[in-house]
């Protein structure tokens, strides 16, 4: 039997900044620096048998990163639903509920773990798959390594149910660690937060144990728009929904629920400490008498000496230096950016667009100056600005200009300039990457300073 892949890929990209920001949850970030991505790998993972396409939820900010990975990696999808609220996982896994047939086996997971043995992994999974093909809730508990209260935790009952399984006795939520030590003492195993279970199954114990949760997800489902690939949930519906996990709306209800041990490696990589853990050092670091330390640099060099039991992450925009044991504190740091509308919050110097992405290089008081990458066969919107000019200069490829009423092709090392009001677009209509410097001029130069008579991406 087959199961249907739910990826959950919210984020607010808070814990993990400024790896991750507001606008790129950790899941879409090349954490690794190896061209790849939580997210992707994911979506890698359950490409073959035992699972259909699956169904991706996210937020509406990360929609045109998720495009672009589908796109460039050719993945198809069932569907991309996108909340335009974050709601957490109950409302999301109501939502999926809503999008999938009455007998489909789903398999609920987050997009943001690190799972080392894809192979065993699977296997587990096919085990879940059977007993969820009998009407059973089962859930993936990873063998508990360390005690550790950034995780829950899966009490497993003594009496096995079926193969390969334990009825579930009772769920903890990240314990103390003295706590967490009697847990696995007793063979308590980490919640993965991976669920499989057949639709029906779900909506049953959403009727039972939450059903003013889940008629809300569903009148947002039905209320919601689509445009091109993304169903978009309707706003007014999700505002009513209570925020609310799907352990505490379903599954530590009282009824009977198995767990299936994981034993390969499995991590939540929802701190820079569980993240030490997969890899101490990140790019183009030197290290010197100094240990125990977490260290990440995406361009420039990062030299440490005589220091230890350190987080020091150095971005193009953003540089974090913290304690290791300190990274709970990133979110009083996030509020205080983003009451001061700091755009280090939301927003690396590179962003990514659905054509492609820009770097800001340079941003003082009259202009500011952009490296523009734009995909081959994309295209920026038509568009015009009230209160800047901008002046481009191609540097690889060759552009397609739209200026006013003229049409005409840029090469490299030819430049254009765009005078305020005036419509303009740059399209890429070879097979070669494009890449321009852009300089704008002028008293404002927010990205919100903009007009748009056309786009492709219904922006």
């Amino acid at each position: 039997m087959k199961a249907k892949p739910v990826i959950l890929s919210g984020g607010s990209g808070v814990r993990l900044w400024p790896i991750s920001r507001k606008n790129l949850a950790k899941q879409f970030v090349d954490i690794f620096q190896n061209d790849s991505s939580l997210f992707l790998e994911t979506v890698k993972r359950v490409s073959k048998s035992p699972f259909t396409d699956p169904l991706i939820i996210s937020n509406i900010s990360q929609r045109f990163e998720i495009l672009k990975l589908l796109k460039k990696f050719k993945i198809k999808t069932d569907k991309i639903v996108l909340e335009t609220l974050q709601k957490n996982t109950a409302p999301a896994c109501a939502v999926a509920s809503y999008y999938s047939d009455h007998e489909e086996v789903l398999c609920i997971m987050p997009s943001d773990h690190y799972i080392e043995d894809n192979k065993k992994f699977l296997i587990t999974i096919e085990k879940a798959i059977e007993l969820a093909s009998k009407d059973f809730l089962v859930t993936i508990g990873a063998k508990a390594l360390e005690p550790n209260s950034n995780y829950g935790y899966i009490i497993p009952s003594s009496k096995k149910k079926q193969k390969n399984s334990f009825e579930i006795e009772s769920f903890v939520e990240k314990p103390s660690i003295k706590v967490a030590k009697k847990i696995i003492k007793n063979n308590g195993l980490w919640n993965t937060g991976i669920i499989v279970v057949k639709n029906k199954v779900l909506v049953n114990l959403f009727n039972r144990f939450n059903k003013d949760i889940y008629n809300k997800a569903v009148a947002s489902c039905k209320n919601s728009k689509l445009e091109k690939e993304f169903h978009i949930l309707d706003k007014l519906s999700l505002k009513s929904i209570k925020e609310i996990s799907i352990d505490y709306a379903v599954l530590e209800k009282k009824f009977t629920k198995l767990v299936i041990p994981y034993t390969g490696k499995w991590t939540d990589l929802g701190t820079y400490d569980s993240l030490y853990k997969v890899k101490k050092s990140y790019g183009n670091v030197i290290s010197v008498s100094s240990k125990n330390n977490f260290t990440y640099s995406d361009e420039k060099l990062l030299v440490l000496a005589g220091i230890e039991d350190q987080v020091v992450v150095n971005t193009k925009n953003a540089i974090l230096v913290t304690k290791k044991d300190s990274s709970y504190l990133l979110r009083d740091i996030m509020k205080i950016l983003i009451k001061n509308n700091n755009i280090e919050a939301f927003d690396d110097a590179i962003i990514s667009r659905p054509w492609g992405l820009f770097e800001n290089i340079k941003h003082e008081k009259g202009y500011k100056v952009k490296k523009l990458l734009v995909l081959p066969g994309e295209k920026i919107s038509l568009q015009k600005h009230l209160k800047r000019s901008e002046h481009w200069v191609v540097i690889e490829g060759i552009a397609t200009i739209t200026k006013g009423n003229k049409k005409f092709l840029l090469k490299k090392n030819e430049s254009t300039f765009i005078k305020k009001k005036e419509k303009h677009r740059i399209e890429n209509n070879t097979k070669k990457n494009l890449i321009l410097i852009e300089v704008q001029t002028g008293n404002y130069l927010e990205e919100d300073d903009i007009y748009r008579f056309e786009d492709k991406y219904n922006r």
